[in-house]
């Protein structure tokens, strides 16, 4: 089978890790902007991620993670990354 290329295979991990965060934060019942605003993130920020555009850094995962009382393994692991 051949391999996608490094590009593509980022993009679709970062969708994964955007649709995991939104299913958590649905789980929740939380708005996107009650998510970004108790990690301490931009709203645009967040849609972004969610939507798999942006690429969070370690630290906004952390925050997101503990936003959505999770650890960032968990939601790696709901990704499959």
């Amino acid at each position: 089978m051949p391999r996608l290329a490094v590009g593509q295979d980022q993009q679709r991990s970062l969708v994964r890790l955007g649709d995991a965060i939104r299913a958590r934060r649905q789980s929740l019942k939380l708005s996107q902007e009650a998510l970004a605003d108790q990690a301490g993130i931009n709203r645009t920020h967040m849609g972004e991620v969610e939507r798999g555009k942006r690429n969070p850094s370690l630290v906004a995962l952390m925050a997101i993670a503990d936003a959505l009382q999770c650890s960032v393994a968990a939601l790696a692991g709901e990704a499959r990354l």
